[in-house]
């Protein structure tokens, strides 16, 4: 049985990835908007991503543009207020006391695995799991992430279905599939293949992997094939059905730093490939809150009532 989740509003409970640390250096400041909100990004000089609402409590000017960081604040770009870490106002240049309102939200935020993640809780809710540590990022027997990002007009359950739709890969995929496991476990769930990509006209690639979500948008696939690699897959809402799709891929060090970028660049340009096949049918397809499901297709029902829990 599957749980119709085509009158879900809103934007589900858990960690979303808002970028790569290697994009943003201390006193970097850039504007965001995901679950339909403007806010901003910045580093402070000490290191720390933080993420407040975009607007000022006074006047409204929006932080991601023409701020800088002072220290472990950032000044608003209208008046020079100083807004720390926290979301409070520490400093106003022109009055000494500052009046009680005077700060906005201040967004969880956590750095794990050379990537940064912000927490989104339709109650508002702390945290309620954390991102495990990769123990392959920084590790010198592994390289660094390559990471591209894409716009994808869909909601993110159809991007969800995937790990439990086993019949979608030779067709839309040309991959032959042996081997097809899920395991749902409370906010975890992994996706256990085993088979064999033809990524191009005349390749071959033998692989096993293992796919598991931590909550419902970051994706970590650990895949032994012609290489070793660990492929990230991350989706963040911007709008109802406007999201970012972030991917990325460390390998195995080859021992030659030219040919590990040659094949970091493959990779990437396979992800690419692979995940615009699956968007053209994101994008155009329909929801159907009662498939018409075969015995072999894959647990849809299953994979449904798990992401089902993020709405609750």
């Amino acid at each position: 049985m599957t749980v119709d989740l085509s009158a879900v509003s809103g934007y589900p409970n858990g960690w979303f990835v808002v970028g790569f640390s290697d994009e943003l250096a201390a006193g970097d400041v850039k504007p965001i908007r995901y679950f339909g909100q403007d806010m901003v990004l910045f580093r402070t000089e000490s290191g720390a991503a933080t993420i407040l609402d975009a607007h000022c409590p006074h006047m409204g000017a929006h932080f991601g543009y023409d701020s800088v960081v002072k220290g472990e604040c950032i000044e608003c770009p209208f008046h020079a207020w100083l807004f720390d870490r926290d979301g409070a106002c520490t400093e106003i240049p022109y009055q000494e006391e500052i009046p009680r309102k005077a700060r906005v939200r201040s967004w969880p935020v956590r750095e794990r695995n050379g990537i940064l993640f912000i927490w989104h809780h339709r109650e508002n809710a702390d945290p309620s799991w954390e991102i495990p540590v990769l123990d392959e990022f920084g590790d010198t027997t592994w390289t660094d992430w390559s990471h591209s990002i894409m716009d994808i007009k869909t909601h993110p359950k159809e991007i969800i279905e995937n790990i439990a739709d086993k019949q979608h890969f030779p067709r839309v995929h040309r991959t032959h599939v042996t081997r097809f496991d899920n395991v749902f476990d409370g906010h975890i769930a992994t996706q256990l293949t085993e088979g064999t990509a033809y990524p191009r006209p005349g390749q071959r690639d033998d692989f096993k992997l293992d796919a598991t979500y931590y909550g419902p948008a970051y994706q970590i696939t650990k895949m032994d094939g012609v290489l070793s690699s660990v492929l990230v897959n991350a989706h963040t809402p911007i709008e109802p059905k406007l999201l970012h799709l972030r991917f990325g891929v460390m390998i195995r060090d080859t021992g030659d730093r030219a040919r590990n970028e040659k094949f970091k660049a493959g990779y990437v340009d396979n992800l690419t490939s692979g995940f615009l096949e699956d968007v053209a049918i994101w994008e155009h397809k329909v929801y159907r809150k009662s498939p018409l499901l075969l015995r072999n297709d894959g647990p849809i029902g299953k994979v449904r009532r798990w992401y089902g829990q993020f709405y609750e």
